[in-house]
């Protein structure tokens, strides 16, 4: 799976069938996935280094995935642009699309809902529960008990601590200590130079685009 796929699948409530991501922060959090995956994949890198590196395209060939090939192509006859450019570009309705990823893979079930009894909305059932189960045993157990993170988790946890959603998988005694050890993992001691870099990098654009889409929620209902 991508990591796009694996953070839905882990943020989606088992009971509900609703995402714990809110909109607001939603492309951003996608964005900065597919960002992830498409440098560890060799179709983006990034030139520079802290704010100034811009992605570009390394490799001009689609992936294999359409998830990531959909993503891919909103950058790929682009300029080198920032990163907070990137992210907002791939992560266009990205939980929406991610989701249907998961419905073709089997892996979630849509059910049609009525918000408030009036407001058609669709929740996802969890199929595929076992990977599920799987990676969220395993984010724990980096996040509490400092088993090392790996290519799978890692990117999920540093989408958590981007977005600060640790405390979805953790209870509340133990959520400041997830929240930092999320910190040092997001850092990437486990991933490449090049992917390690795409993590830092799609961090801080995520950071400025939730903030950025806060401030612009709070102005528009003020």
């Amino acid at each position: 799976m991508t990591t796009a796929e694996d953070f839905l699948l882990v943020m989606t409530d088992l009971g509900t069938g609703k995402a714990r991501v809110g909109s607001m922060e939603a492309d951003a959090v996608f964005g900065g996935a597919f960002l992830f995956d498409l440098v560890a994949g060799g179709r983006l890198a990034l030139d520079g280094e802290g704010r100034k590196a811009r992605v570009v395209v390394a490799l001009d060939s689609p992936p294999d995935q359409p998830l990531l090939r959909d993503a891919f192509d909103r950058v790929r006859a682009r300029r080198p642009m920032s990163a907070q450019n990137a992210v907002t570009r791939l992560g266009k309705k990205g939980r929406a699309s991610t989701y249907d990823a998961l419905v073709v893979r089997g892996a979630v079930r849509p059910r049609a809902e009525k918000a408030l009894g009036l407001f058609p909305v669709t929740r996802y059932e969890i199929v595929d529960t076992a990977r599920r189960d799987d990676l969220v045993t395993r984010i724990r157990a980096t996040l509490l008990h400092d088993q090392p993170a790996d290519d799978e988790t890692g990117p999920v946890i540093g989408l958590l601590s981007a977005a600060d959603l640790t405390k979805a998988l953790v209870d509340g005694p133990d959520r400041r200590r997830a929240k930092q050890r999320a910190k040092i993992v997001a850092e990437g001691d486990w991933a490449s130079e090049g992917v390690r870099q795409a993590i830092q990098a799609a961090q801080t654009a995520m950071t400025v685009a939730i903030v950025g889409a806060s401030v612009a929620g709070t102005a528009g209902s003020s």
